[in-house]
């Protein structure tokens, strides 16, 4: 037992300071994996009930078994992902796009695991995202304390994307290695927190935007005086080596050390002026009818970063907004949106950025912290789910509209 006088928070996550009180020493990390057990079976359970109901309206035509279940969560890109850990990059002009920690995870993964890479990515998969739930809990846990961690981790699977954590794709890695790079930092384990970010720019290119909040938050631990800064700060240099690494590779293997990018040119990737992408997913919807594929796509994914822009804001005004040491965490929000707001994918504006706003992890603690209030966390729940379970469907079918 110790007697403690640390400061608190409120169920808003506002910190206040508690009296004496003793209470016993326990493991940071121990709440944090059972909240992330907790939520990772829960939605488990609730993604095998939907994928076995999702063929009920086949009629009976079709009778799935687990491994077809398997396939279907392996749609779009995650057949890249799964190509790739198999056979190399050597498989297509568009390949070199997929980053390569999580098809090199896959391939590890395959050696000892049976049942194939399909399997093996769905272990990496869920690995990861178990993982990424108790590293945000513990991000939550150290800045708003228990009760927004709690809620953030459950709003981060309820999200209507949240299954993409657990299928195999590579959200989940990323979010992991993204959100423990920002934790490792806010602690001050530089070097920590630069290895991730690097495994984070091996996992997808947008892994450098780390550089941004970790130098922010870098500075204001250390200050802003040439004479205060230590070599730790070199930590914060290495979040790049990840490209830098696969753009050897890329050298290497595949001729050109910008091979990555080209192959972007495959998949009609393009930038735009910030906000110009949204502007034209805006564009492309509205001159068709409201239940038109185009218009539901451009609803999905403006709507939704349109949202997570709004949230964004309440971070920095109003009754739930961040204290002046946590603007790293809107930092990393803003850029991550503002990049989706800027990309164009195959003709489509902001293809996928439904999925991609799980990054801005700014707002999924501010939504926490709303959710205090009972209506608005049984809200964020039950919406959330229930569009998760539709979008779960959606993809099973293979149609575009969620890849």
């Amino acid at each position: 037992m110790t007697i403690t006088a640390e400061p608190v928070h409120d169920q808003a996550g506002i910190r206040t300071v508690a009296p004496e009180v003793a209470e016993p020493v326990r493991s940071p990390w121990r709440s944090a994996f059972l909240v992330a057990l907790a939520v990772w079976s829960a939605t488990v359970v609730v993604h095998l009930t939907v994928s076995a109901l999702a063929w009920v309206p086949r009629g009976g035509k079709i009778t799935p078994d687990l491994w077809q279940v398997v396939l279907r969560w392996n749609s779009w890109d995650a057949g890249h992902y799964v190509r790739i850990a198999e056979s190399g990059y050597h498989l297509g002009p568009g390949f070199p796009a997929f980053f390569p920690l999580y098809p090199l995870l896959i391939h590890i993964f395959d050696v000892v695991l049976p049942g194939g890479a399909l399997v093996s990515a769905l272990v990496v998969a869920n690995a990861a995202g178990y993982g990424a739930l108790a590293v945000l809990y513990r991000l939550a846990d150290h800045e708003f304390g228990p009760g927004v961690a709690r809620r953030a981790a459950w709003y981060l699977a309820a999200f209507p994307m949240g299954f993409f954590l657990f299928i195999g794709y590579n959200e989940s890695l990323f979010l992991l290695l993204a959100v423990g790079a920002l934790y490792a930092g806010r602690r001050g384990h530089w070097w920590l927190a630069g290895t991730l970010g690097a495994l984070s720019s091996a996992t997808r290119l947008f892994g450098v935007l780390l550089m941004a909040p970790l130098a922010i938050e870098y500075l204001r631990q250390r200050g802003w005086q040439p004479r205060r800064i230590r070599a730790d700060v070199l930590g914060i240099a290495l979040v790049p080596l990840g490209v830098v690494a696969y753009s050897i590779y890329c050298l290497v293997e595949l001729g050109s050390p910008l091979a990555f990018s080209i192959a972007q040119d495959q998949w009609g990737r393009r930038y735009t002026f910030p906000g110009e992408a949204w502007l034209i997913a805006v564009q492309q919807g509205a001159g068709h009818g409201l239940l038109h594929r185009s218009t539901l796509a451009a609803i999905l994914d403006a709507g939704t970063v349109l949202v997570a822009a709004v949230l964004l804001v309440l971070c920095v005004v109003g009754p739930y907004k961040f204290r002046r040491d946590q603007m790293y965490l809107v930092v990393q929000g803003g850029l991550t949106l503002l990049l989706l707001m800027s990309t164009e994918v195959g003709g489509r504006a902001m293809q996928s950025s439904a999925r991609y706003a799980m990054e801005a992890v700014a707002v999924f603690l501010v939504l926490a912290r709303m959710g205090a209030r009972e209506a608005v966390d049984r809200s964020v729940l039950v919406a959330g789910m229930a569009l998760h379970a539709v979008f779960l469907v959606i993809f099973m079918a293979g149609t575009w509209l969620v890849a």
